[in-house]
């Protein structure tokens, strides 16, 4: 279990985070907030690359005892990741295999699992350099899997795939989830963890807004939710928060939400709907 207990981090005079305060099992968590919200200095105190700050992060085993620098093992995935350029894949992956300490006897079949998982195992003869921006994605992917860590966090990890291979890490969470481990997936972008997520962390501004399943962030914006046509925004657009603007074969369709009663038909609430009612 990984426990956070009162977590505050400031930069010179600014407090980025604010009394961050969060329990997490063995689940997948989405870590939800805008750009700026905090995600990526709470996770780097998560994992360590940043401890001047005020709080308690400590990770507990099976027995509930605290283990000291469980950072040390953990699978971690930055939002900037470039690789070692001058290295071949397969000796990239042998590079983090050694700071994990992982059996050499397990080396060669570890990495050539995740090299499969993320559609890279031909590739393991090139040079990191030589890869393309969603491939090294891939990559960093694939070291973040090495030894199946207790602890798993991906900052903004589909940035750069495209559809396909985002449904690849998707399976990919998916398949992991059997490994009974801690995993946090940061984004921005709802549809990226909506249906991988156990339970969704929401983030604002350096403060924990709570955590929640997905069906419940779908609640919080329970009866706030209506399509319209474009005649009818026109009449109401002053009181209500766009959300989103579809077409279909006959007309656009404009979905709003507000608290105000209104004389329309309200649709079901969404776990976007909910993240966007709760963080407005």
């Amino acid at each position: 279990m990984l426990e956070v207990q009162n977590v505050s981090k400031k930069f010179k005079k600014q407090e980025v985070l604010h009394g961050i305060d969060m329990k997490l099992d063995n689940a997948v968590y989405g870590l939800l907030g805008e750009n700026g919200a905090g995600k990526t200095t709470l996770m780097r105190c998560i994992a360590g690359l940043y401890q001047n700050y005020s709080g308690k992060i400590t990770w507990k085993n099976k027995n509930g005892e605290i283990e000291k620098k469980y950072y040390q093992k953990i699978g971690y995935l930055p939002q900037t990741f470039e690789g070692l350029g001058e290295l071949k894949v397969e000796e990239f992956l042998k590079y983090f295999c050694a700071m994990k300490k992982i059996d050499k006897k397990l080396e060669k079949t570890e990495i050539e699992r995740v090299l499969e998982s993320v559609n890279l195992l031909e590739h393991k003869k090139k040079k990191v350099a030589s890869l393309s921006g969603g491939m090294r994605r891939r990559l960093g992917i694939a070291q973040t899997m090495l030894g199946n860590p207790k602890l798993i966090m991906f900052d903004e990890p589909t940035t750069g795939l495209d559809p396909k291979e985002r449904l690849r890490f998707q399976n990919i969470i998916a398949e992991n989830k059997k490994n009974e481990n801690v995993t946090i997936i940061s984004t921005h972008l709802v549809s990226d963890i909506e249906y991988l997520s156990d339970k969704i962390i929401v983030m604002k501004e350096g403060t924990l807004l709570g955590v929640f399943t997905p069906l419940e962030l779908a609640k919080e914006a329970d009866g706030k939710i209506y399509e319209l046509s474009e005649e009818e925004y026109e009449n109401v657009k002053e009181d209500v928060l766009l959300i989103k603007i579809s077409q279909n074969v006959n007309a656009r369709k404009i979905r709003v939400m507000t608290d105000q009663p209104m004389d329309y038909e309200k649709v079901e609430a969404t776990v976007e709907d909910g993240y966007l009612w709760i963080s407005r």
